[in-house]
């Protein structure tokens, strides 16, 4: 009789584990119920997100690449890389406009035509990037962190170097925003 009190016992102890356990279990579920909501909600967010920094992105980059149609293009002496205060205006909205959009970085690239040595163009193109960069920086109080200069020498041609006026529409700066 006693084994079987004993038994009884053990199994009612067991039981009731078993209950708690299952209450645990319960209260883990609505917790991971919670989790999950709340992590799907965070990756909705986190795609609108996207969408509104790629919208803005997009605005930047539109703003960047009309600029020069609007205010004059970049502007440099023949052979060299100092730009030419004539675009100061140019430069001045390029500034603006960065300020405007405080939250990305800017790639500044430089091109040349097919005139000369590729080496030559390279270098050239890379000294005109870094003396924009330069000009953002010091006579317009752009954040030099978030600008970077790269140079294409004549790889990145967009118009026909075989005629002048090519030539002269392949001699520029344009940006990446990223």
């Amino acid at each position: 009789m006693r084994k079987l009190i004993m038994v009884a016992a053990a199994m009612a102890l067991a039981g009731s584990a078993a209950a708690l356990d299952l209450g645990g279990l319960k209260d883990a579920g609505k917790v991971a119920g919670k989790d999950a909501a709340k992590d799907a909600g965070k990756q909705a967010q986190g795609a609108a997100d996207q969408k509104y920094d790629q919208a803005k992105k997009d605005a930047l980059n539109k703003k960047l690449q009309d600029v020069q149609n609007e205010k004059g293009p970049i502007l440099f002496k023949k052979g060299g890389s100092a730009v030419d205060p004539k675009c100061d205006k140019t430069m001045q909205t390029i500034a603006d406009i960065l300020a405007e959009f405080p939250d990305f970085k800017v790639q500044v690239n430089g091109h040349t035509d097919n005139v000369g040595k590729p080496a030559k163009n390279m270098k050239l193109s890379q000294a005109r990037a870094e003396s924009v960069i330069q000009y953002l920086v010091a006579k317009k109080k752009a954040e030099k962190g978030r600008l970077t200069a790269k140079g294409y020498g004549d790889t990145v041609p967009i118009a026909d170097n075989k005629i002048a006026a090519g030539r002269d529409k392949n001699r520029r700066v344009d940006f990446t925003v990223f």
